[in-house]
């Protein structure tokens, strides 16, 4: 079973709501919580970190519908975070395999960078 992780620790706890959307995507996933993985980051960017543990879950079609997959359900669930906490920055970097960022989006209440 491929296994994807999440470090959201940079989210508030009650906040914490982008993996259970994320579990919703496919059964066949095996989703784990990282506590940290990254370096640090100021607190007004909530910083989630998406990590591809296996090679064959992220290649071809299968890797590319993943991406724009977890890229539209985490903007979803930044727009609707900014709602809340218009000040802040929401960001996800999504990590290949090889533990290299293959797709970074930054929302702001008025912006998206992809």
């Amino acid at each position: 079973m491929p296994t994807i992780r999440v470090d959201d620790v940079d989210v508030p706890a009650e906040e914490r709501t982008f993996l259970p959307k994320l579990e919703a995507l496919a059964p066949g996933y095996d989703f784990q919580i990282t506590v940290r993985e990254a370096e640090w980051v100021p607190r007004a960017v909530e910083h989630i970190r998406v990590f591809f543990e296996d090679h064959k879950t992220f290649t071809g079609v299968v890797g590319g519908y993943l991406l724009k997959t977890i890229g539209e359900i985490f903007k979803a669930w930044a727009i609707d975070r900014l709602k809340r906490a218009p000040h802040n920055t929401e960001k996800l970097i999504i990590y290949g395999p090889d533990n290299k960022p293959v797709k970074v989006i930054t929302i702001k209440a008025d912006s998206i960078d992809e």
